[in-house]
């Protein structure tokens, strides 16, 4: 199938931080544009116009942002008329990915639907939408909304929890969920002007924000209520888990307490969530964070002694053994493989957000 210039040129002009606007063409190719370019192209969706006019103005400005662990996730801000949006099977069978869609409501509303699960979404609040099964979005009004489009393997590790959050949503008037929302949001706006060093880390502390913000929801939803569910008492001692990982005499007696169980229960209910111990759990988390300190170029003066202690490990030598069985390399050996691999990528461009502009076939300059 011949590809259409119009939407080669948006593709290529949306990774490379760009703005791709109606704008760009005459008005009675505004409708054909967004929903052949734009929804179909960059988004994988199907768009109804819920206006009557012939026009249709939309625009959406996306960058993407590499993590620590050279994980990428792309970072949307959309602003439109009216719409009905689906993702269809056969869109999935088309443009099969595994992501999420992380939708920061700004002005307007939308209603979310994907599976049993519905949620409107009014400013503030954030929704989440699993883009390798249907779903429909409805926007009634003019919206404005920023999107997280994040890898599943990423998702799994902002919400941990045994639930599908798909068509859930967090309620703006949370504190946690607008401290998260603030963050995501300064992100966004400020990602252009961060040094590329510095860019990954602030991206993972806003997106530690979420995480939090989302196990306290899920904590406090009407499943989780029922203190007697081992879901309830993962998501504590889990919570309490992270805030204590800088301790290196955290221990299950000091979890058990803190939660309320004995130190038996504790050792079912982290056997039935992870497969794993507590003693394991502890660990993982703290080899994780471990992970992201060596792979932090801003942490490039740190020593590997110095992360270990952060993170609760005795000695660097505990981190080591640790770290060779996990990932199957020294501490040492991935910090400067991770510095290889980044030389190789090169740095992340700083663009100027400006708006593109796409002509059709045979239009003067000008037009």
């Amino acid at each position: 199938m011949a590809s259409n210039p119009e939407i080669v040129v948006a593709r290529e002009s949306l990774l490379a931080d760009k703005l791709v606007t109606t704008a760009s063409v005459t008005p009675e190719r505004r409708l054909a544009f967004w929903r052949e370019v734009v929804c179909q192209t960059i988004a994988g969706v199907e768009a109804r116009p819920l206006t009557s006019r012939r026009s249709y103005n939309g625009r959406i400005h996306s960058r993407s942002v590499h993590l620590h662990d050279l994980r990428r996730f792309d970072l949307l801000h959309v602003v439109a008329d009216p719409q009905r949006v689906n993702r269809t099977r056969e869109l999935i069978d088309l443009q099969a990915e595994e992501a999420w869609l992380l939708m920061l409501q700004e002005q307007g509303t939308c209603s979310i639907h994907q599976g049993d699960q519905q949620s409107t979404l009014l400013p503030g609040d954030i929704g989440f939408l699993d883009t390798s099964r249907p779903y429909d979005v409805l926007f009634p009004q003019t919206f404005r909304q920023s999107i997280l489009k994040v890898p599943a393997s990423l998702f799994k590790d902002i919400i941990p929890m045994r639930r599908d959050v798909a068509g859930m949503a967090l309620a703006g008037g949370d504190p946690l969920t607008a401290i998260a929302r603030a963050n995501l949001l300064l992100l966004e706006r400020y990602a252009h002007t961060i040094s590329p060093v510095l860019l990954p880390a602030a991206a993972e502390r806003a997106i530690d924000h979420l995480g939090l913000a989302m196990r306290a929801r899920l904590d406090d939803s009407p499943i989780r209520r029922d203190h007697g569910t081992s879901a309830h008492h993962f998501a504590r001692a889990s919570l309490y888990i992270i805030g204590h990982l800088h301790d290196p005499g955290l221990s299950v007696e000091r979890i058990a307490t803190a939660t309320g169980l004995s130190a038996g229960h504790l050792y079912e209910v982290f056997r039935k969530a992870t497969g794993s111990t507590i003693g394991g759990y502890i660990r993982a988390q703290r080899l994780e964070r471990c992970r992201r300190d060596l792979a932090d170029q801003s942490l490039r003066h740190q020593s590997i002694t110095f992360i270990a202690h952060r993170w609760g490990f005795s000695e660097g030598s505990s981190l080591s053994r640790a770290f060779r069985a996990a990932y199957q390399t020294s501490p040492r050996r991935y910090r400067q493989a991770d510095t290889l691999a980044r030389e190789q990528i090169g740095p992340q461009p700083r663009v100027a957000a400006g708006p593109l502009v796409v002509r059709e076939k045979g239009a003067p300059r000008g037009s």
